[in-house]
């Protein structure tokens, strides 16, 4: 008794979300699209550009001296005495600890580089997005670009729109 309850409250909730949703305004918005195409987008991905080469060189050249103590101590590991032995290992432990510790800290930095630059763009990306959506009178604005979305008229889309708008504010 309870299930069919239930089941005809659902229905007929079903019902009268569908009559409502005729006259539902909606436009939709690709913020992945928008950042790479903003200005600060733009800008904040060339930062990262260079961030990362100067890791990546910073790593190359340590990958680089752990390759060249490993080819010294392999040519010399025959002839050299315990010590000497147990000091270039040493040595080699010590720099591939650095080497770990440097990767991780260039990945922990890159992460947070890229997380701060995008949750500053997104801010304001939303902002502008809410501001049209408000402007053009409309019930709600989808973000297309996670895949939620699996499909939207093309006259829908908005991110042209937001992004003129956002560097128009931006240059100001």
């Amino acid at each position: 008794m309870l299930k069919r309850l239930l089941g005809a409250l659902f229905v007929a909730l079903l019902t009268v979300g569908c009559a409502h949703a005729a006259d539902l305004k909606v436009l939709t918005v690709d913020y992945s699209r928008a950042i790479q195409e903003i200005d600060e987008g733009k800008a904040a991905q060339s930062r990262l550009d260079r961030m990362y080469e100067g890791k990546k060189a910073e790593i190359e050249q340590l990958e680089a001296d752990i390759m060249a103590l490993q080819k010294e101590y392999e040519s010399k590991v025959a002839v050299l005495s315990d010590a000497a032995r147990q000091e270039y290992e040493q040595r080699l432990y010590e720099k591939q600890v650095l080497y770990q510790q440097t990767y991780a800290n260039a990945d922990m930095q890159m992460q947070q580089a890229y997380f701060s630059s995008m949750e500053q763009l997104m801010g304001g990306l939303k902002n502008v997005a809410e501001e049209i959506g408000r402007e053009r009178g409309v019930d709600l604005v989808l973000e297309v670009s996670q895949g939620a979305v699996l499909y939207a008229k093309p006259e829908l889309d908005i991110t042209n729109d937001v992004v003129k708008r956002y560097n128009a504010k931006s240059s100001n």
